[in-house]
């Protein structure tokens, strides 16, 4: 009993050490709160007003034609919800199909690499780099009309091919999260059950957003292959139906909300973070050999599967002809990469930094989760959900300024920088922050929505339009579709896929629950 007094005050010593001090406390929730600012500037401006001026527009008569517009109640609902039903049909069948493969064998892929050891993880990781770089909808669309001239290919079929290894891809990427801290299923349930929910809404919200592939490869199978997105395009843009088209993109927006609500409580609610994995890998039962020859047989047989389907967007890769690009082939380029540029950019960085300030600050303490409340409606709404109104109210901007997306403010990059910065350092986290916006960077350049309903002027036209009109009117085997996405700038986004994947990604791991208290290692007596 005579040590008590000297333990005592060596716990107390402790505990004034590891106490953050207030006016640090006070610090990071200043901090911490004004890291937020220009996300919620760009989610109010971008996300928000927009909706609700969508919301009161679809109770009325507006047209594109004439102003001003008188209420017609509901109307525009009970003469839309029967074609916008059955326009969610096919897509929502792409989309489970893309889930169950995704779930399937993203997750078995994982497992298995994850029992091999860092030579079956990194395998899997650099082996679907070039899949995951191809995130090209415009070119892989086109490539695909051009390949196979028959009017009887199914456009969601197409689809599911040109994009199911980039779906596999990043389903692996995020199992690997989940199996990097162990494979023993009494371990690992909660975060893959996480995960398996993600990748389910992901897929929905996507496949009900698709444009593109039906736009471009419905040929006689154009009345059934309406989506709520061509819904919208044609009301709005053919029909000049604004009120309609905005009664569709509410109830495409009431449904991706709903999942992303529910994506949104789920990760709060389980406590999600992404957390550094450097301890020593368990041993695997069995001949750990064994398990490599497995996940690399598997993985092979998997990628190539994948590449298979991204063939024909390879192939037309290579077609560099400028002929049906005339003499601008400079500005083509331009208006094509820079305007989405400027809006990921804008959109990225203050999603990452309203991330660092909910996860590494945590202004409110175990309540700043609580902060992805407000921008959860949104976590997986696009553009088509937003254009009605956006091209309604974009006033008149120049031809480049026009062509920068509206709602810039990526908020999938917030959800997740957020449970990077809860776990991880910066430094650890910026390359994986960096390399999602380079992502988000060429998605957007290669998509065709925005820029084919503000671009007129044919000199300087993005090339998405571009090959689509060339295609549309000549069915040209020569189109540009190399300069749209080019090999080489394909190559280097594999790259940095691949040396992200292996270098950062392979260090992390996901974790749920409550963060492990750290022990308390008392002085030794005097």
């Amino acid at each position: 009993m005579a040590d008590c007094p000297h333990r005592l005050l060596g716990l107390a010593s402790v505990v004034v050490t590891d106490t953050p001090t207030p006016p640090r406390r006070n610090l990071s929730v200043l901090f911490g709160l004004l890291a937020l600012i220009p996300a919620f500037i760009l989610l109010i401006t971008g996300y928000v007003v927009p909706t609700v001026r969508t919301v009161r527009t679809s109770f009325t008569d507006a047209s594109l034609m004439r102003l001003p517009s008188d209420s017609v109640g509901t109307e525009n609902y009970t003469t839309l919800f029967g074609r916008f039903a059955e326009s969610l049909v096919g897509p929502l069948l792409l989309g489970v199909a893309l889930a169950a493969a995704t779930l399937v064998c993203g997750g078995a892929l994982a497992w298995l690499a994850a029992r091999a050891g860092k030579a079956g993880r990194w395998t899997l990781r650099l082996a679907f780099a070039l899949p995951i770089a191809a995130v090209g909808s415009t070119v892989a669309a086109v490539s695909w009309l051009l390949t196979f001239e028959d009017p009887t290919l199914n456009a969601y079929l197409a689809q599911f091919a040109a994009f199911a290894g980039l779906a596999v891809g990043l389903g692996a990427t995020a199992y690997l999260l989940v199996f990097r801290r162990s494979t023993r299923l009494r371990d690992t349930w909660p975060g893959a059950l996480l995960v398996s929910a993600i990748i389910v809404a992901t897929s929905l919200a996507y496949t009900a957003q698709s444009f593109t592939f039906p736009l471009l490869l419905a040929g006689p199978n154009a009345a059934r292959l309406r989506t709520p997105a061509l819904l919208i395009f044609d009301s709005a843009f053919r029909y000049a139906r604004l009120g309609q088209a905005s009664a569709g993109a509410a109830l495409l927006w009431l449904l991706l909300a709903v999942l992303g609500v529910g994506v949104a409580g789920w990760l709060i609610l389980s406590r999600a973070r992404i957390e550094p994995a450097d301890q020593p890998e368990p041993p695997a039962p069995g001949d750990r050999s064994t398990w490599v020859v497995v996940s690399v047989l598997a993985t092979g047989v998997a990628v190539l599967v994948g590449l298979a389907g991204l063939m024909p967007v390879l192939l037309r890769s290579l077609s560099l002809s400028t002929e049906a690009m005339g003499s601008d082939v400079l500005g083509h380029l331009v208006n094509t990469w820079m305007p989405p540029l400027i809006s990921t950019v804008v959109g990225v960085t203050a999603a990452a930094l309203a991330g660092y300030g909910i996860g590494a600050l945590r202004p409110l303490g175990r309540y700043s989760g609580l902060l992805l409340v407000p921008f959860a409606p949104w976590l997986f709404t696009g553009l088509p959900v937003l254009t009605p109104d956006a091209f309604a109210h974009r006033g008149d901007a120049g031809e480049f300024l026009a062509l920068i997306p509206p709602a810039s403010l990526c908020v999938p990059v917030l959800f997740g920088s957020a449970l990077l910065f809860r776990g991880v350092r910066w430094t650890r986290a910026l390359p994986v922050v960096a390399l999602a916006g380079l992502v988000v960077w060429v998605a957007a350049a290669q998509d065709l929505w925005w820029p084919l309903i503000v671009s007129l002027e044919p000199s300087g036209m993005p090339l998405p339009v571009l090959l689509v009109q060339i295609v549309n009117r000549f069915g040209a085997d020569d189109a540009p579709v190399g300069w749209a996405y080019p090999l080489p700038v394909l190559l280097l986004v594999a790259a940095a896929v691949a040396a992200v994947q292996v270098l950062f990604l392979d260090r992390l791991t996901l974790r749920t629950g409550k963060t492990a208290k750290p022990e308390v290692t008392l002085p030794p007596a005097p």
